[in-house]
């Protein structure tokens, strides 16, 4: 009694909330005393054992994997019930000895020649460790995941170091797929020494869900042919695999299975009813088919009176897409309750035995290898030739190639044989074009005077028409203006030259293709601060932005050649002009002006063309000053001159357009050149034959 005394005082300086069990009768030791019932209010679950223990008068400890507090409350029954309740609400498992009860999360044990290996909630790490003790082995490894997981293991047999594998196995699968166990020294068939390590070749991506909840599909102890499950907060797809493979079924995923399943537990289930279980807590159906368990979306509810007789079956496609097979095969037999395996290149089908064998001959008959053509191109690019596609030719088959002027066609020969005659059309090279530009600028003041260069001579005294012309920097312009515009326009730009009255803006070649713009550019860019006038004092405010004003000329040329040799020439030429910087002053920026011009012309090669009509004018006023006497009033305007200039100038754009013909184009235009003076012969022969028949005299004839 006092020593029982002695035990309630302890219980209640520890717990202070708990309410305890009630006075025992004289029967305390024995193994069926009887209590009033267990209180404990979030305690320490090593505290509650202990607490028990003194009341039980055994030794109760626990070991490295219990940890952590809990709430438990029991009444009305023995002890031992009471205390098989705890452990159970706990997911613990108690080994007990004469002296000595441990209690622990991992129970390994040996029965009528059959190892058990069981733990709940417990890291992997314990219980490799509680496995290599338990067996007298040595279980190394490396970093294990820290999340607990629950293992039921069981085998038959009396092979320690067999039964210690697979246990081991068993508990890495549930770590993830990128755990291996390997044997220490696999020549040593006696010793028993294990390493569990990462495999770096072990694709870890779809187990990595599976570490934050439970996991646990088996064997029911009992009934090998039976599982048993438990899950919590699993990948669905997890648990699918994990199942499969304890049934050793071939099984295959068709849709998305990374749905968490929350909460399943069921024991002795078989393998179709475990399937059925975890599809329907997922939302997910399976079916069989040729021995293959496809997991697929949730089906909707069948008709059993319009179902009959139908059945899936894979129909496997070797060539042709499944995608757009399925796409035929709808519009030839219908809609059909199909399931696509893209990954496979394969569909199953839900429908009676003669709808598939329809579905195999209309399959076979597109379904067909196809002689892959190489098609090189010369000119032009593939996304080109996929813009412009010719009829009787579809863009699926065209298979664009790592280079751009190449790709691979899949259709038939008679189909090859038109896309070779149409790309003898299409795959031609650009028309080119050349411009001869020169841009001059005429000047024309009040003081301007005219001197002619131009200067002439007779070459001998007997011949009077021969003439001989000296020109001077006109012949070294890169546009030929004596061939372009003759020699009487070539003695005059000399002559402006040479007096100032003309300068040479701009002198080049540009080049381009045909429909192509070529853009030219002869500009200056002036920057200034932006500002404006403080009203109160009139001075300049920077806000410290800086603006350009680009002025000087631009020139936008797009050109084409038609089929008879013409060319089309569209011109956008602009001058702009800028004017003095007022900005410091006024607070305005620079004033500009600017002139623009737009025509389309169309000519032979080598026809020029004139743009003009960018008149410019500026006055400008020159004041000379006498320092000191022209400030006199009145008297200082003798001591000042004023010179006013007025000048006008005038932008004019020759433009000379060739066409560059290659040697194929040069050799069709010289045959048709060649007919045409044939024709013309011809006719102009006809012509006087004609005539002098109708003019003659019957005695001439």
């Amino acid at each position: 009694m006092k020593k029982r005394f002695l035990a309630a005082l302890c219980l209640g300086l520890a717990f202070g909330s708990a309410a305890f069990p009630s006075e025992p009768s004289a029967q305390t030791k024995s193994q069926t005393s009887s209590i009033d019932g267990f209180e404990f209010l979030n305690k320490d679950i090593g505290e509650i054992l202990y607490t028990v223990s003194m009341y039980r008068g055994i030794a109760i400890v626990a070991d490295d994997t219990v940890s952590g507090k809990m709430t438990f409350r029991f009444a009305g029954t023995s002890f031992e019930n009471a205390f098989d309740s705890f452990l159970k609400a706990q997911r613990l498992y108690v080994n007990k000895s004469d002296d000595l009860w441990t209690v622990s999360r991992v129970s390994i044990r040996e029965e009528d020649g059959t190892f058990f290996a069981d733990a709940m909630d417990c890291k992997p790490s314990l219980i490799a460790e509680k496995l290599g003790s338990y067996f007298g082995a040595t279980v190394t490894y490396e970093q294990l995941t820290e999340t607990p997981l629950s293992l039921h293991v069981q085998f038959r047999g009396q092979d320690k170091k067999l039964a210690l594998k697979t246990m081991l196995e068993a508990l890495i699968r549930q770590c993830g797929k990128e755990y291996v166990c390997t044997t220490t020294n696999p020549e040593n068939t006696d010793e028993l020494d294990f390493h569990i390590k990462r495999s770096l070749n072990a694709n870890t991506g779809s187990f990595q869900q599976a570490e934050s909840g439970r996991l646990f599909i088996g064997h029911n102890p009992h009934k090998a042919e039976l599982f048993d499950a438990d899950i919590q907060d699993a990948n669905a797809g997890l648990c699918l695999e994990e199942l499969f493979n304890n049934a050793h079924k071939e099984f295959l995923f068709s849709c998305d299975t990374s749905v968490p399943i929350k909460r399943l537990k069921f024991t002795g289930k078989n393998f179709q009813e475990s399937l059925s279980l975890i599809c329907a807590s997922s939302n997910l159906d399976c079916t069989e088919c040729e021995g293959i368990f496809y997991v697929i979306p949730l089906q909707e509810k069948t008709n059993p009176a319009r179902d009959a007789g139908k059945i899936w079956k894979r129909h496997q496609f070797k060539y042709y897409p499944c995608t757009k097979a399925n796409s035929l095969i709808m519009q030839r037999f219908g809609q059909q309750n199909a399931i696509i395996l893209e990954e496979e290149n394969a569909i199953l089908y839900f429908a009676k035995d003669k709808t598939h064998e329809s579905i195999e001959k209309f399959s076979s008959s597109f379904d067909i290898k196809q002689k892959i053509k190489r098609v090189e191109l010369r000119y032009i690019k593939t996304s080109d030739f996929l813009a412009a596609l010719p009829p009787g030719i579809e863009g699926s088959q065209i298979v664009k190639a790592k280079s751009d002027n190449e790709f691979f066609f899949t259709g038939s020969e008679e189909q090859f044989k038109l896309l070779k005659e149409n790309l003898a059309l299409i795959d031609t090279s650009e028309k080119r074009i050349r411009y001869d530009l020169l841009v001059m600028q005429y000047q024309a003041t009040d003081d301007f005077s005219f001197d002619s260069s131009l200067s002439a001579r007779r070459l001998s005294l007997g011949d009077k028409h021969n003439m001989s012309a000296a020109l001077g920097s006109v012949l070294n312009l890169n546009l030929d203006v004596v061939g372009a515009f003759g020699l009487k326009f070539a003695s005059s730009l000399q002559s402006a030259i040479n007096e100032n009255r003309a300068h040479v803006f701009a002198d080049t070649t540009l080049h381009g293709v045909n429909g192509g713009t070529i853009n030219f550019k002869n500009t200056n860019t002036y920057r200034y601060r932006d500002n404006n006038l403080d009203p109160e004092t009139g001075k300049p405010i920077y806000s410290g932005i800086t603006r350009e004003i680009v002025s000087g000329l631009t020139i936008d040329i797009t050109g084409w050649v038609s089929g008879d040799g013409m060319i089309t020439s569209k011109v956008a030429a602009c001058v702009s002009r800028q004017g003095a910087d007022l900005s410091s002053k006024t607070g305005n920026p620079p004033p500009t002006s600017e002139k623009t011009i737009t025509t389309e012309v169309l000519g032979k090669s080598g026809e020029p063309v004139i743009l003009s009509g960018l008149l410019q004018n500026e006055d400008s006023l020159v004041e000379e000053r006498t320092p000191l006497l022209s400030k006199i009033p009145l008297i200082g305007w003798l001591f000042k001159s004023h010179k006013r200039t007025k000048e006008n100038t005038e932008l004019v754009i020759y433009l000379v357009p060739h066409w560059e013909k290659n040697e194929k184009e040069a050799q069709v235009s010289s045959v048709k050149q060649a007919k045409k003076e044939v024709e013309e012969s011809e006719k102009e022969f006809s012509a006087r034959v004609l005539n002098k028949f109708i003019f003659s005299t019957p005695k001439e004839l």
